[in-house]
């Protein structure tokens, strides 16, 4: 990907356990191939199997012959002692045919399911002892069964992006708030954390096309580029946060950071967001606040209309009735002041 992208980088020297998987899967001499060789002989014992170990992996680093049936393998985290002692039995684990001819005739589902499959894998069902054939051997080894087993474990996790928790025990007395620094440091070392970190320093861990980096931080410039191609919008990035050259490589289609670049920038993204976030809310209560004076101002004008129009209204009316009474008296007094009179001139004539 470095030289796809045009990027000036340099090897980076690292251990792993290739001589180790070699000393234990490369064939035809390897311990697992070894050991399915030597249980086919019938009389191989475990110190034959521990002296054709010497001497066939003898010159593999992390293999070292000892004493008697005992060797030792330099794995990853450490040296490990072992002792053939069992090896050859264990890894035969043979069935008898008697033994699975009994389970066949079982009643219950279970066993005759298993018993069925033992026959299957059988080429000679006849025989009585179960004298097994190189081929067959191998087939039945347990450490053929580890290997395919194994096979589809990687198969599984080629095809999946896995995401691993390793568990550090802090300490060995199994109490709580106590933190063991030798022994986690040791921990972290057998786990290969420590490597996976000195070799992603020691890279470019994080990349990022042009084309995401300028959309998710090209907000953050204070001026106007020239040219808003991407690669333009990156480099004008890079050079404001005044990140070192060194810190990071454009390539031809990405950018390649060391360790802890995007964090510092998204550090700085977030907190602009939250500024921006701030502003907004500051504006959008703003906003807010005058819409509802202006809401209220308007309720209190239709109010005031209204009141006013009621008002007006009901002084008319009264006014209606005060015209309407003061008629009403004037007449009843006009009538009232001639009947009075017509009495009087009455009188005055008689």
């Amino acid at each position: 990907e470095y030289v796809e992208d045009g990027i000036d980088w340099a090897k980076v020297e690292f251990e792993d356990n290739q001589d180790c998987l070699n000393l234990f899967e490369k064939k035809p001499l390897g311990l697992l191939s070894l050991l399915d060789e030597e249980s086919t002989f019938p009389n191989a014992t475990d110190l034959t199997f521990a002296n054709k170990l010497k001497q066939h992996l003898d010159t593999n680093s992390c293999f070292r012959g000892e004493r008697g049936k005992a060797f030792t393998v330099r794995h990853y985290a450490g040296e490990v002692a072992y002792d053939t002692s069992g090896f050859l039995e264990k890894n035969r684990d043979l069935l008898h045919m008697d033994s699975i001819q009994f389970l066949a005739k079982c009643k219950l589902s279970i066993p005759q399911t298993f018993a069925s499959k033992m026959l299957a894998q059988s080429d000679n069902l006849e025989s009585v002892p179960y004298r097994p054939s190189v081929a067959d051997s191998q087939k039945l080894s347990v450490a053929m069964k580890f290997k395919g087993q194994l096979f589809q474990l990687m198969q599984r996790l080629e095809s999946t992006t896995p995401h691993f928790i390793r568990c550090i025990k802090p300490n060995n007395l199994q109490l709580p708030a106590i933190y063991g620094q030798e022994l986690v440091l040791q921990q972290l070392k057998c786990c290969g954390v420590l490597e996976v970190v000195r070799i992603s320093r020691s890279g470019y861990p994080t990349r990022m096309t042009h084309q995401k980096f300028a959309r998710r931080y090209g907000f953050l410039l204070l001026e106007d580029v020239a040219s808003q191609d991407p690669l333009s919008v990156s480099v004008a990035i890079l050079h404001q946060f005044n990140i070192l050259p060194e810190m990071y490589q454009v390539g031809y289609t990405k950018l390649f950071f060391r360790t802890g670049q995007i964090g510092n920038l998204e550090n700085t993204r977030n907190r602009t967001l939250h500024g921006v976030l701030r502003v907004q809310s500051c504006f959008r209560g703003h906003q807010a606040r005058r819409h509802a004076s202006e809401r209220i101002r308007g309720v209190l004008a239709l109010q005031s209309f209204i009141r006013a129009e009621n008002a007006r209204q009901s002084y008319s009316s009264l006014s209606k009735k005060h015209r309407a009474a003061t008629l009403v008296q004037k007449n009843l007094k006009g009538w009232l002041a001639r009947r009075y009179f017509i009495k009087i001139r009455k009188a005055s004539v008689v």
